[in-house]
């Protein structure tokens, strides 16, 4: 599936729209939901990868999509008390993947739809099975009630089974959360409107809350092991943390100025940041992370990617370039600062830093090893080429770039002009370009 991300502002939001929102690039809240959905597809014996994007969409959802990865909402992690209950929506939606849900139910849609069900339900079904029924039910209500109904008995069984696929992998990871599980099923009913269960795509919440007390009855005199109680006080700090920061990301520019105003903490602190960023007001987003603790490299990283951006707004490249640059050095993993390297990279393009290029351009070919299907990289990596005089590499990035994003017209440009006297691995990657528009073009 192609991609379309790329930097807006020097804010690590998608232009592109999930469901009518924008998808927030931001490795800290990944890294963190990342980690707890590869624990929950371990429980599960789930081997293949899981990618978790987060929409900034508000409301309190996540959606297991048909690529096999996760969309979660902004509003799942702002609207849940703690993280116990974020972990029980996330094991949920491992549960409709593991299950294979999403395509088994899209081929049910298919038989309805001979049957003379409307096509447009078939985006209200992908959108039901992950908690908003909504548009289904708009579709239910206006006729073919019978047909309509045998879909969303389908989808019932389906969270059924991901229901107990989560709460067995619980079990077997020894995370005995079922006291969130109860939580969050409970606020979950509190917000539902369908009344009728024939109507729902999902099991009864009364059905649901029942299970999870069940659940929670066994359970709640299981001692965690020392290993499980470490982890969940990790889980817990950086829940607290991803929860603001996130209220900052997402929320209306119109309550951006009271956000946090008087910071209590850190982790306000860092929110407060973050909002003063987004209001422009880079010297004071930088007194705020500057007052933050250092001692943990890997949290340090993400608070000086705000200083970073403020720098480079402020026009100081060569001071944003070096402090990335020191960063990237100390952290321990490079693939969870990817968004980092991106500010290092355009830290150095649009200051033209020639002694930082090389390096930039290093660290760029690691994060787009080896499919080359990172936009924003590779806008950042054809910047750096064109200041380094590389014209070939370039082009070749525009191509790819172009490509990724849907417009043809351009890759075939691109991609003609990077093979005219280029390197023959960027000739070949170049041809590849152009004979996958050939093969666009045919079917």
């Amino acid at each position: 599936m192609k991609k379309i991300f790329h930097i807006l502002a020097l804010f690590f939001v998608a232009s592109v729209s999930f469901a009518g929102d924008y998808i927030v690039m931001d490795d800290e809240t990944e890294t963190f939901l990342c980690e707890i959905v590869n624990a929950i597809k371990r429980g599960m014996g789930y081997e293949r990868e899981i990618k978790v994007y987060i929409s900034t969409d508000q409301t309190l959802n996540a959606s297991a999509i048909q690529s096999g990865d996760i969309v979660v909402n902004a509003g799942a992690i702002i609207q849940s008390s703690n993280y116990k209950e974020l972990i029980t929506i996330l094991a949920h939606e491992v549960g409709h993947i593991e299950g294979g849900h999403i395509p088994i139910l899209m081929s049910h849609m298919k038989d309805f739809m001979k049957a003379g069900l409307v096509p447009a339900l078939i985006g209200g079904a992908i959108s039901a099975i992950a908690g908003n029924a909504a548009p289904l039910m708009a579709g239910v209500f206006a006729g073919q009630s019978i047909s309509q109904g045998m879909v969303l008995g389908k989808m019932r069984q389906k969270e059924e089974i991901a229901d107990t696929k989560a709460a067995d992998a619980l079990k077997k990871l020894g995370w005995y959360l079922f006291d969130g599980c109860l939580d969050m099923h409970k606020k979950l009913a509190s917000k539902s409107f369908v009344h009728n269960e024939y109507l729902s795509s999902h099991p009864h919440s009364s059905k649901r809350i029942e299970k999870y007390k069940q659940y929670y009855e066994e359970f709640k005199n299981r001692p965690l092991s020392e290993k499980v109680k470490k982890l969940m006080k990790k889980y817990e700090a950086k829940f607290e943390m991803i929860k603001k920061k996130l209220q900052a990301l997402v929320i209306q520019n119109e309550f951006l100025s009271e956000l946090y105003k008087s910071p209590k903490n850190n982790n306000e602190k860092y929110a407060r940041a973050v909002a003063l960023y987004r209001l422009h007001m880079y010297s004071e987003a930088i007194k705020l992370i500057d007052d933050l603790p250092s001692d943990d490299i890997e949290q340090s990283a993400y608070y000086n990617e705000i200083k970073c951006m403020a720098l480079i707004n402020l026009k100081k490249n060569k001071e944003a370039a070096e402090l990335a640059k020191k960063l990237l050095q100390s952290t321990r993993s490079i693939k969870d600062h990817r968004d980092l390297i991106i500010i290092y990279a355009e830290a150095v393009s649009s200051g033209n830093i020639r002694s930082h290029a090389e390096s930039a351009i290093k660290y760029l070919r690691r994060i787009l090893a080896p499919k080359d299907d990172d936009i924003s990289a590779l806008h950042e990596l054809g910047k750096l080429y064109t200041i380094t005089n590389r014209p070939g590499k370039a082009s070749y990035c525009a191509a790819q770039t172009a490509f990724l994003s849907g417009d043809n017209k351009m890759a075939k440009i691109h991609a003609s002009r990077a093979i005219a006297g280029s390197d023959p691995t960027i000739t070949k990657k170049a041809n590849d370009i152009l004979k996958s528009l050939e093969d666009e073009t045919k079917k």
